[in-house]
């Protein structure tokens, strides 16, 4: 831990903001990934077949998806703590009322309308956070903070599946809608938008760059002649090769891990293990992801994070195979741990990779545009897993289907290392071209 000044403290804020971003992560986190051990329950209860639950998580995928366009836009406008905490209770509202549905329409509206509006907020504060307060250790500060996208469903999906058994899924949902919104409100309370704000630079940042003095509050901001309009951020984002190529890697990333995420737990059941085993496969696996996030975040800053991308996607992908005719208890235990490292380190990378292609000025619109593309992604993912299962009374169709879209992820990721070769390159062809000064020449 670096101080930043002789008069600095001696433990970096950043790292306090990265602990409190971590807490947020693991709790909204286990409030989406913990979806999958309510469609049984909810199932058996209601009468809804597969298919129908499903779209739910698929609808509340989209919404967030758009959600995400108009948080990305206010990013740099308004205070991240203060659309944390209205994202919290808009989400808390959601879990809440989603308890009390009785009907498919009920459902829709609260839990994948209402909730997901919230949610969305969840999906940019950290990473973009994380990104201000860092700029070297960065892989491995995204890393811990991602790890609590594994944290949470390892704590939760357990614990929710036994609030099920020992009360019912409506009990668990004001449980998880309680939780979430008691950490999130006291972790709003920690966080701070910018180092500058407790006149800090980023972790990393030039010792001989002064830090700048913390801003005083002024009745109302005027906007700098200069400043960018969010269209015109937009449209030099839009223009911006990388951020095609990011987004269709969120899409078909999101719609491969979203399968297992969403279906393994009724899979599990299936093939004859019990509700808590099939819950503890889901734990498994984001327990294994945190060991993936923190291992493949400390390879990224050593190797790159778009060689890192490549990888972990393709482990992601591949293994999903180990998943059809699966029976043996064993063997899901040993796919979750193995799987699931490999899919804790593609989340970590997204935020370093868009940061890297945007800018701090582009980061906002680009990484949230390419969330929006992710978010399709995982709502696709989510229902046609649930809608195979209704047409075929299998799991094969969605394994496979899971597996080329990782397939098809991995090939576009190799893609995203080949542009930054040839930015390289371009950059190197630019310097050489430059004439030398007069004084520089030759003998």
């Amino acid at each position: 831990m670096v101080a930043q000044s002789p008069t600095a403290p001696r433990i970096f804020y950043g790292w306090i903001v990265m602990v409190a971003c971590l807490l947020v992560t693991m709790v909204s986190s286990g409030t989406m990934m913990a979806f999958g051990v309510f469609i049984n329950p909810m199932s058996a209860d209601l009468g809804w077949s597969h298919s129908v639950l499903s779209f739910s998580y698929a609808v509340s995928s989209i919404v967030s998806g758009l959600g995400i366009l108009a948080v990305g836009s206010m990013l740099h406008v308004y205070s991240i703590r203060l659309l944390l905490f209205w994202g919290c209770v808009i989400h808390g509202l959601g879990l809440y009322m989603t308890s009390t549905v009785t009907t498919v329409a009920m459902f829709y509206f609260w839990y994948g309308f209402v909730s997901a509006i919230g949610r969305s907020v969840f999906i940019l504060v950290s990473t973009t956070l994380i990104t201000r307060w860092f700029v070297k250790r960065r892989g491995i500060a995204m890393g811990i903070t991602m790890a609590g996208s594994g944290l949470g469903p390892f704590i939760l999906s357990p614990v929710v599946t036994w609030m099920i058994f020992r009360w019912d899924w409506q009990t668990a949902f004001v449980m998880q809608s309680t939780v979430m919104t008691t950490v999130v409100v006291l972790m709003c309370l920690v966080l701070r938008n910018y180092p500058h704000d407790m006149g800090l630079k980023p972790y990393g940042a030039a010792p001989e760059a002064p830090a700048p003095p913390r801003p005083k509050a002024t009745p109302k901001r005027t906007p700098s002649p200069s400043a960018d309009s969010i269209g015109q951020l937009w449209r030099r984002v839009l223009r911006m090769e990388g951020f095609w190529t990011l987004s269709m890697i969120n899409f078909f990333c999101c719609m491969c891990h979203s399968i297992p995420l969403v279906h393994v737990v009724g899979f599990a059941e299936r093939s004859g293990l019990s509700a808590f085993a099939a819950a503890w496969v889901l734990s498994l696996m984001s327990l294994s992801s945190i060991a993936g996030r923190i291992c493949w975040g400390l390879f990224a800053d050593r190797h790159g994070v778009r060689l890192t991308l490549c990888f972990t996607l393709f482990i992601q992908g591949a293994l999903v195979l180990w998943l059809v005719n699966t029976q043996d208890p064993v063997i899901f235990f040993l796919y979750a741990i193995v799987w699931g490292f490999g899919f804790g380190g593609v989340n970590t990378q997204y935020g370093v990779v868009a940061r890297e292609i945007y800018g701090a000025r582009h980061f906002g619109p680009g990484f949230s545009g390419q969330m929006c593309f992710a978010m399709v992604g995982m709502a696709a993912g989510g229902f046609f897993g649930g809608y195979l299962y209704d047409l075929s009374n299998s799991y094969v169709f969605s394994w496979l289907v899971s597996f080329g879209s990782g397939l098809i992820s991995s090939l576009l990721a190799m893609d995203l290392l080949v542009q930054s070769e040839r930015t390289k390159a371009a950059q190197v062809t630019a310097v050489a071209g430059k004439p030398r000064p007069a004084h520089a020449a030759g003998d």
